[in-house]
């Protein structure tokens, strides 16, 4: 499995890194809006949408919300998206504690997750979109990031993990493994505020705020785990050999992308729009 999820990675990754940091810009919103549309088709699948056309017609939203809000709202419609998302992924976060699969209901839980989606899927597009306006490297950073996280999870957990993170959302994380993920957070951000020679009075806000960006991608994590527990599914789709589906790859993504974004625009990196 690892094996295969090394391969799949670097034969789809490293060519949309590239992509990413050298590539015109309206290659990288092609590139974002069909990546995040084929996430937006499994999470209506998830969430159970009725109906092929439903289903269609909101990933379609997700797709022109992603595309269209920038250029039909300009700036201050893109800050004004990725705003929303940094709310209420810091509201999801305060709400995951009192998760309990026996208490949710369906009534209640699947037009939630419905709505949720597209208040989570089309903010994260135009966080991503900002942030490479901004610097395609920043888009490049967090990717990296993430996948850095991911992967100090995945072997502290599997080497020091004791203690669930969440038992009623995704038994196998530990808080072992999360703060596995947070130290590789912590090495990298340092590595590359030096690298780049950022000053020490930038340097700390931007590995704090990587820290920040780090844990609140576990939350984009457990978030899709909901998903997919509440329909029993183990993975989103099959379209990733060893990875599951594109949204079991950008779940995290699409909490951190916003949260990125909006912190780079309150440590006053990013230019206020004119609105």
């Amino acid at each position: 499995m690892l094996k295969q999820r090394v391969i799949t990675a670097s034969a789809l990754g490293l060519p949309a890194l590239a992509l990413i940091a050298w590539g015109p810009a309206w290659a990288v919103l092609i590139l974002v809006a069909a990546t995040l549309g084929l996430a937006a088709w499994e999470w209506a699948t998830l969430a159970q949408l009725p109906g092929t056309g439903t289903r269609v017609a909101w990933t379609a939203a997700v797709v022109a919300g992603i595309a269209l809000a920038a250029p039909l709202g300009g700036a201050g419609a893109e800050l004004a998206l990725v705003l929303l998302g940094v709310v209420v992924w810091g509201a999801a976060a305060l709400s995951l504690p009192f998760y309990h699969p026996d208490t949710a209901r369906d009534a209640v839980w699947r037009p939630l997750l419905q709505i949720a989606g597209l208040l989570m899927i089309i903010p994260a597009g135009a966080a991503i979109l900002a942030l490479h306006r901004i610097e395609p490297l920043l888009v490049v950073y967090l990717i990296v990031m993430i996948g850095l996280a991911d992967t100090g999870a995945y072997f502290a957990g599997r080497r020091f993990g004791r203690t669930t993170l969440a038992p009623e959302i995704s038994p196998g994380k530990t808080r072992e493994g999360l703060m596995g993920g947070m130290a590789m957070v912590f090495v990298f951000a340092v590595l590359v505020a030096v690298a780049t020679d950022l000053d020490p009075m930038d340097a700390l806000p931007f590995v704090l705020l990587s820290l920040v960006v780090g844990l609140i991608s576990v939350v984009g994590d457990l978030f899709e785990s909901i998903l997919k527990r509440r329909t029993g599914a183990k993975d989103s789709g099959s379209l990733l050999p060893g990875h599951g589906g594109i949204l079991d790859r950008v779940d995290s993504h699409l909490a951190a992308a916003p949260v990125l974004a909006g912190g780079l625009y309150w440590l006053q990196l990013w230019p206020t729009p004119a609105i």
